[in-house]
């Protein structure tokens, strides 16, 4: 079967745009917002982690709704709801508004993002799915490359409330109408008729295997270290004697980076297996964290920290996509990843503000680095059981006798 490459380049085009507008912008936009307000930081990233827990609940319905009925519907509306809400952002001036809307944000992400796009991708494409899958990930890996810059000029120039109406705008053709319009054909046919893609009980079962809780301790310790690393880079690296300028140099080379990690995946597709491609995932950051740490201004290893943090999240978003239906069988793939998803979300809902504490209880960022080395160790050794317990045929795992 020909591969599809419009449908598979314009659903990543919707991910750059909701990963850009809907993620990263916050912590563009959290320091003014809570500049202008008088909010502390540890204020504003209790409504980001409300929102997070958010979608790591929604998360495990979205995949077992994509499994039955498509994407269409469900992905369209997250991308009106996510217009709403940016617009209703822009207008808060009490703290219990950015949490009510960040919580109804979350709900919105677990529509929106990697994991429902991936659950479409595997419903739609079949054997190619993933080829889809990095594809996807070749262009959403630019979303902070791209809206980071954007979301800061938008500021300089409108400021905060203004940068997130033009991103509400934003949604409405690269969102709401891309969603409606690609998914047209695969979605509508699985509305009217749903479908059983897993066989009852396909969860459960999963659990009962130390392969799924190895691959779950991974996946969340890396969750772990891509939202800390995210939303505290910036001031991490401020308070370790780097210029902003410098700082901002070296996160923007944290998506080429990722970008390359995900080109050397695709050419490399038919040849890498994903148990090779999991443990260089997981080795690179410890090995940029430990930069990270010995990192002084003035020297390269913060640039060196960039390349290959960056090159090993490019490569651990696809193994996070395969390795399961690779290690525990293909069946139900949307509810078993959507049960991933939600234990990632759980974690990443308190980093923000467990890490904000910790910088405030010490005033310094080197308890923070310390956490990020040994949760980004914790992520490497977990996947790396779990390629040795592996069973040598997945996809029979669960079939009835």
């Amino acid at each position: 079967m020909k591969f599809r490459w419009s449908f598979v380049l314009l659903l990543a085009l919707a991910q750059l745009v909701s990963w850009g507008s809907l993620y990263y912008s916050f912590a563009v936009i959290a320091p003014p917002m809570g500049a202008e307000l008088g909010w502390s930081r540890p204020a504003v990233n209790g409504a980001l982690s409300a929102g997070l827990a958010a979608t790591g609940f929604a998360s495990f319905f979205a995949g077992r709704i994509i499994d039955r009925y498509g994407g269409r519907a469900l992905m369209t509306a997250g991308s009106a709801a996510a217009t709403l809400l940016l617009l209703a952002w822009s207008q808060i001036s009490e703290l219990w508004q950015l949490f009510a809307i960040w919580i109804a944000m979350g709900v919105v992400l677990s529509t929106v993002l990697y994991e429902p796009v991936f659950a479409v991708i595997a419903r739609e494409l079949k054997d190619d799915y993933r080829r889809g899958i990095i594809v996807i990930t070749l262009l959403g890996g630019l979303a902070s490359t791209v809206f980071i810059p954007l979301t800061h000029l938008l500021e300089e120039s409108l400021g905060w409330r203004g940068a997130l109406q033009v991103l509400a705008l934003i949604q409405i053709p690269f969102g709401v109408v891309l969603h409606w319009l690609v998914l047209r054909n695969g979605a509508t046919k699985a509305l009217t008729a749903p479908i059983t893609a897993a066989p009852k009980g396909r969860v459960r079962m999963a659990i009962r295997t130390p392969v799924f809780w190895l691959l779950a301790i991974s996946y969340a310790a890396h969750s772990f270290m891509f939202t800390a690393v995210s939303f505290n880079i910036l001031p991490l690296l401020v308070d370790r004697g780097f210029a902003m300028a410098a700082a901002v140099v070296a996160f923007s080379l944290v998506g080429p980076a990722q970008v390359a990690g995900r080109i050397a995946v695709y050419a490399l597709e038919r040849r890498i297996k994903v148990a090779l491609a999991g443990t260089v995932a997981t080795a690179l950051p410890v090995a940029g964290i430990a930069c990270l740490m010995l990192a002084a201004p003035g020297t390269p290893l913060l640039y060196v920290f960039a390349i290959l943090y960056g090159t090993g999240m490019g490569i651990k978003t696809i193994v996070q996509a395969t390795a399961a239906p690779e290690f525990l069988g293909r069946e139900g793939y949307g509810a078993l990843q959507g049960t991933f998803a939600g234990i990632n979300y759980a974690v990443q809902a308190g980093t923000p503000f467990a890490t904000a504490l910790l910088w405030q209880a010490t005033g310094r960022y080197d308890e923070v680095l310390w956490l990020l080395f040994a949760v980004t160790a914790l992520s490497a050794v977990a996947f790396a059981l779990a390629v040795l317990l592996r069973p040598r045929d997945a996809q029979a795992l669960f079939r009835g006798p």
